[in-house]
């Protein structure tokens, strides 16, 4: 994406986050972004709305479908990116807008590496430490399983790692006896 496209990306989604966050909206409007997104991300959508083979009309068509399901002010919101015959960019801005209203409400996923499903009473404490050690306000837990850890976790949020798995024990003491 080159310049220009970006700016137009971060432009309209300021402007939807700043209505979100000021209407109170971020959990109702991250909800509907995620839907899209997901929708996005498991058909050819975007490609369909940047494709310079299909008519503008069909274009219009399709948004005009995903209007159906939205609120007042995503409808609102749709209606500006046809008026601007923005369609193509409606993905990277939904991404973007999800990734402000993230910022802004300090409410990152946590993605916790282990060997074993985590129990619900492991999960409240991982929310506690995370809250404590990377000062977010966590409310999912995203597990992922990987054996090669051996033991231990690895969490993860905002871009920060904390890792007490055996597996980087194990390289430290490699390293320490270098």
């Amino acid at each position: 994406m080159d310049r220009k496209t970006q700016a137009l990306v971060e432009q309209y989604a300021d402007s939807l986050s700043q209505v979100a966050l000021e209407k109170g909206l971020v959990s109702e409007i991250q909800e509907e972004l995620s839907t899209y997104l997901t929708v996005f991300k498991e058909t050819q959508l975007s490609a369909y709305l940047s494709s310079l083979a299909l008519a503008r009309e069909d274009k219009v068509s399709l948004v005009r479908n995903l209007e159906e399901f939205s609120s007042h002010y995503l409808k609102n919101f749709f209606e500006v990116i046809l008026l601007n015959e923005r369609e193509r960019l409606i993905e990277p801005i939904f991404q973007a807008v999800s990734d402000k209203l993230v910022q802004a409400t300090r409410e990152f996923p946590v993605t916790v590496t282990t060997t074993v499903p985590l129990t619900q009473e492991q999960k409240e404490r991982i929310l506690k430490l995370s809250h404590q050690k990377f000062e977010i306000n966590a409310q999912d837990i995203i597990e992922d399983f990987d054996d090669s850890i051996i033991g231990g976790f690895v969490l993860k949020a905002n871009n920060k790692i904390i890792d007490t798995s055996i597996r980087s024990q194990l390289q430290q003491l490699k390293n320490n006896l270098k």
